[in-house]
């Protein structure tokens, strides 16, 4: 029994140590971000005729701008718009248009993703500051 602890023991220490080198690698920056001109990326241009006002902004940075497009589903509080992807936090101005709540209504994030989980096809124009969205107006797509 004594020797059985002492593997018990023995693995869980060795992967207590895997996972926090694992962690500790997964912060360290990559050599593909390097500040030299040929690694530099570009965000790409807003789908659905939106613009941003960020510029250039390296893969992986939150983006700012507005953006209108198609909504989409990934997960609770998290969507895109075109190819644009956004957080949605608990202060964020979701007006409706009639499918995600009534017509000019305030909306709660709940309803967005309810609505956007059974249903494609919902527009919007989206304001996102810092990759989280400030405001949604959703509109119809006729």
């Amino acid at each position: 029994m004594r020797a059985y602890r002492s593997r018990v023991r023995k693995f869980a220490a060795m992967g207590l140590l895997v996972t926090g080198a694992l962690f500790a690698t997964a912060c360290q920056p990559s050599d593909a971000d390097a500040s030299g001109p040929d690694s530099s990326s570009t965000a790409p241009s807003a789908p659905g005729g939106g613009s941003s006002d960020g510029g250039d902004a390296p893969a992986g940075k939150p983006v700012n701008g507005t953006f209108s497009g198609e909504l989409a589903y990934l997960a609770p509080g998290k969507h895109t718009v075109g190819n644009q992807g956004f957080f949605v936090a608990d202060d964020t101005k979701i007006t409706g248009a009639g499918r995600i709540c009534d017509a000019n209504t305030a909306c709660t994030p709940d309803q967005l993703d309810t609505v956007l989980k059974d249903e494609n096809g919902i527009m919007a124009t989206v304001v996102i500051k810092d990759g989280i969205a400030t405001s949604i107006d959703e509109y119809d797509a006729e």
